[in-house]
């Protein structure tokens, strides 16, 4: 293959890549909760000057500071109020930026590596063009998750080890590293290779591991200057924690969730290249060919191979991005298997089978791509939540026009709503776990402020429905789409003032008068201390405060659950104490544990729900400042 043409064939498969990316980034879908999360984090950044980025965190930082700075750069401009904001549509795009341009740099990165390993452009253009048309790599790259930065310094450093480059390599790890902690996956590989390759001295282990712990001791100073209550390394391990293998009962859904993931990675071809990959391997070992390259096959085979029983036999969350690790390796392997084929069909004259699997194979990955690009394959992690926050965007905008200060009681939604809310948005957000908690604490609430109950359209709501009729609540259905459902609250007797004579003993006593389950029984003390066992965060309950009282903090486990955020104190750069806030004192045992929680655009603890009554506010910064919380 001449230099010109080798260049026009890397020039069109960049170019196609690229398209096939910036096309799913053009599309106009809504963030997956986990990207409206980090996206809530970057926007707090971008437009609050919030860079130590405060609140319950189980990432490093770095995809997240890519977010914020592209918001900055290409969505923050001054509204009418003087203030820095940006459309929902604006901030989604900036968010998403990032990680699709390094999906598409990560083409080149993967050319460079299959060159490295092999010394054949061929192969390189292959893995190339495999991972450029990926329908997996393509849904993934425009989107604001923290794997796509992440998949593009391990991918780097991969390369840089086995071009000798050990100093650098190490860099491109620790900044994968910052990025997620995943990352270190590939270090098996990285030192596999590179010692198949260049070999291994303790000069080398030392550029390398020198940049790498130096990484991870900035992350850890970093952590320590955001004097949060709990760490991410904590919540990290909390929300992910492979404390065992799986149970006996686990073993054939796990298999089967992880195949039918595994089945979008390079779309329709995936189980011709899976039948491929170890046919191609093990018939140059039979055939004796004792070289390097059948040694790195076999490497990577293996840590395929492993990675996919790691994360199928021990309890790993199975999220389909996690997947992710796997496409370059996958792309080197089926781009050697795939010249194998070339080369036995040619051996035996089948020149024209050859050309038409090439074609068939080919257009076939051009069509799951753009399908997967357009988010219309079925991922059921990437965008199965799609058609379930299909039209949050008008739900926000429906409770945003509602008067000053209205309250808006939530269940299901936390950072998903929060984020298309907006930064500046005056609503309160408030979360009950169940219908007698949200009767009781709405008794309590002497404001005169609209009340507004939201849900999915899908979920059942009789319950919660009865709940507040039977306490005198009139719920009138002001909003209805397919996809979300909105009451408007009346109070009993239709007299706010009047829901405010009910004292917690009062609402305790209807609880138990009306047949809900209430709970009298003396709680532990609240404590915001943060500690955490192997589970995660200690549960602590809590009751609703008198009065003027803050909200205490109240942990609980998070284990196998993603980080929500909600809000930390906001108001005006007071803190609770300054702006007129009593501390948490003991309740009688007697009052029925209300569990509530203001919530609004600020990110704090995972999956956090703040616990407290709302109480009447004294002036216009209670009233709307955030109160702070930690996780549930």
């Amino acid at each position: 293959m001449t230099t010109p043409r080798r260049l026009l064939l890397v020039t069109v498969v960049l170019l196609t890549g690229a398209i096939l990316r910036l096309h799913a980034l053009g599309q106009d879908w809504r963030f997956h909760p986990d990207e409206a999360l980090f996206s809530t984090f970057a926007r707090s950044a971008a437009l609050n000057g919030d860079w130590l980025l405060p609140g319950s965190l189980d990432k490093p930082p770095l995809s997240i500071y890519a977010s914020a700075v592209s918001m900055v750069l290409f969505a923050a401009q001054p509204d009418e109020r003087g203030l820095l904001d940006f459309t929902i549509q604006q901030g989604e795009f900036a968010a998403r930026l990032p990680n699709a341009f390094a999906g598409i740099l990560l083409i080149a990165v993967v050319y460079a590596v299959a060159y490295a390993l092999y010394r054949r452009h061929s192969v390189a253009l292959s893995a190339a063009a495999l991972l450029a048309l990926s329908p997996f790599a393509a849904a993934f790259s425009a989107t604001a998750f923290t794997d796509g930065l992440m998949l593009l310094g391990m991918t780097a450093a991969l390369w840089l080890a086995v071009s000798g480059r050990w100093g650098w390599s190490g860099v491109c790890l620790a900044l994968a590293f910052a990025t997620k902690q995943q990352a270190l996956f590939y270090l098996p590989l990285i030192f596999g290779l590179g010692w198949l390759l260049r070999g291994l001295s303790a000069a080398a282990l030392f550029r390398f591991f020198f940049p790498l712990l130096l990484g991870i001791s900035g992350l850890v100073l970093w952590d320590a200057a955001r004097q949060q209550p709990v760490t991410f390394w904590v919540l990290a391990y909390a929300n992910n924690d492979p404390a065992r293998l799986i149970r006996a009962n686990e073993v054939l859904p796990r298999l089967v969730r992880w195949l039918d993931y595994g089945r979008h990675l390079f779309g329709a071809p995936t189980p011709l290249f899976a039948a491929l990959i170890p046919l191609a391997l093990t018939a140059r070992i039979v055939e004796r060919r004792r070289r390097r390259s059948s040694a790195v096959d076999a490497a990577l085979l293996a840590f395929v191979v492993s990675y996919l029983l790691v994360h199928w036999l021990v309890a790993f969350n199975s999220y389909d991005r996690y997947l992710l690790p796997l496409l370059p390796p996958l792309a080197l392997l089926a781009a050697r298997s795939a010249g194998w084929l070339w080369r036995v069909l040619t051996k035996y004259g089948a020149t024209g089978a050859r050309t038409v699997a090439a074609a068939v194979v080919l257009v076939s990955l051009l069509v799951s791509a753009g399908l997967a690009s357009e988010q219309r394959l079925p991922f059921s992690d990437r965008n199965g939540s799609f058609p379930n926050y299909a039209g949050i965007d008008a739900l926000a905008d429906f409770l945003n026009a509602q008067p000053l200060g209205a309250i808006v009681y939530d269940h299901w939604l936390n950072w998903e709503l929060g984020f298309y809310m907006g930064q500046w948005s005056d609503k309160r957000r408030v979360y009950y776990p169940s219908p007698d908690a949200l009767v009781a604490g709405a008794l309590q609430q002497p404001d005169s402020a609209p009340r507004y109950f939201l849900a999915s359209a899908s979920q059942p709501l009789d319950l919660w429905l009865e709940a507040l009729t039977g306490a005198g609540f009139a719920p009138t259905l002001v909003y209805e789409t397919p996809q979300w459902v909105v009451y408007q609250l009346i109070p009993p007797r239709g007299d706010a003032a009047d829901a405010g004579r009910f004292s917690p003993s009062a609402a305790a006593l209807w609880s138990a008068k009306s047949g809900l389950r209430g709970d009298p029984r003396p709680l532990a003390p609240e404590s915001d201390s943060g500690s955490a066992n192997r589970a995660g965060i200690h549960p602590a309950r809590s009751v609703p405060p008198a009065a003027g009282q803050r909200c205490a903090s109240t942990a609980r486990s998070v284990r196998h659950r993603r980080s929500r955020p909600a809000d930390d104190w906001r108001g005006v750069g007071q803190s609770p104490e300054a702006a007129g806030e009593a501390p948490p004192v003991a309740v009688s045992a007697t009052d029925i544990p209300v569990a509530a929680s203001a919530l609004s655009g600020s990110p704090t603890p995972a999956r956090s729900r703040c616990r407290a009554s709302a109480a009447a506010p004294t002036d216009l910064t209670r009233r709307f400042a955030a109160r702070p919380c930690l996780p549930r």
